[in-house]
């Protein structure tokens, strides 16, 4: 059980209700919302090739497979950049098509080569099926679109972005604790112990004495329940080498799901927020590496 004593709390439940009482409502900086510059770096290295397919935006309807059967002969580097605009960076996409009852799978492939006549015809018809064409009506910048596009694109990486942005809040803490007691360890981050990737592992003597995992959950999610056992298996091999565990965790989920939470608490010997990491890791920190906990 949680070393609710060390904590200077009197009971299991003072200690889970400070837990959860003091739990911060958000990690999110600003570089959470959006990485500006990959979604510019996505697009500008197609710059030229967004150039040309911008042209379509200057003809008329009629004109524009015309033009578009020229550019793909001309330039076929323009390929890639097809199935970016319909928000797709897959360069291979199978499309289901249904008629008269009958099931036809059409494989479209968006990689730079020389295209036939026949290529370039199925590769025409797939702009015109899935809107492209028509998109040409309303758009006049293409590079503008694609920015847009990728934006969208981005924000699916906020969960991986939220990650490492609490990674970083805890890296800031530890090396901090460090630094004002001039422990004479060493942080290894995202280092291999026993088959599992650990966030932080602190070396004393070149030899791993203390293993800490950190998460923050925004929302909630059967994400947390995987974690809570993989880190009971974790904290028995740990164990068994003499290495401490301590868990960081934090974020207005937990609210939602104290029951894992407090089952860990039961089996963990160190569990903490933010806050109580500011407050107690420097201490943690002192009577693990003497041998104290």
């Amino acid at each position: 059980m949680v070393k609710i004593k060390f904590f200077g709390f009197n009971s299991f439940d003072e200690f889970m209700n400070y837990f959860f009482d003091t739990l911060l409502p958000t990690n999110q900086t600003y570089d959470y919302f959006i990485d500006w510059r990959k979604v510019r770096e996505n697009v500008l290295k197609y710059v030229k090739e967004i150039s040309l397919l911008s042209s379509l935006s200057k003809v008329s309807r009629e004109e524009r497979e015309f033009l578009l059967r020229d550019l793909l002969s001309k330039y076929p580097e323009i390929i890639p950049v097809i199935p970016l605009i319909i928000a797709v960076r897959e360069q291979e996409i199978t499309v289901l098509e249904l008629s008269d009852e009958v099931l036809t799978y059409n494989t479209y492939i968006f990689k730079k080569r020389k295209l036939s006549s026949e290529e370039i015809e199925l590769m025409v018809d797939f702009c015109r099926k899935i809107g492209i064409i028509d998109l040409f009506d309303e758009i006049n910048d293409l590079y503008a679109y694609l920015l847009g596009v990728e934006v969208g694109l981005d924000s699916n990486a906020r969960k991986n972005r939220s990650g490492r942005i609490y990674e970083d809040m805890v890296d800031f803490i530890i090396r901090d604790v460090v630094r004002q007691l001039r422990l004479n360890v060493s942080i290894k981050r995202n280092k291999r112990l026993f088959g599992k990737v650990v966030d932080f592992t602190i070396y004393a003597n070149n030899k791993p004495r203390i293993a800490i995992e950190c998460n923050f959950y925004n929302v909630s999610g059967s994400k947390p329940l995987e974690i809570v056992r993989s880190y009971l298996n974790l904290n028995e091999r740990l164990k068994e080498h003499n290495i401490a565990f301590i868990w960081i965790t934090d974020g207005p989920a937990w609210r939602l799901m104290k029951e894992p939470l407090m089952d860990a608490a039961k089996e963990l010997d160190f569990i903490l927020n933010t806050k109580m990491a500011r407050k107690y890791l420097g201490k943690l920190f002192e009577v693990i590496l003497t041998g104290q906990a």
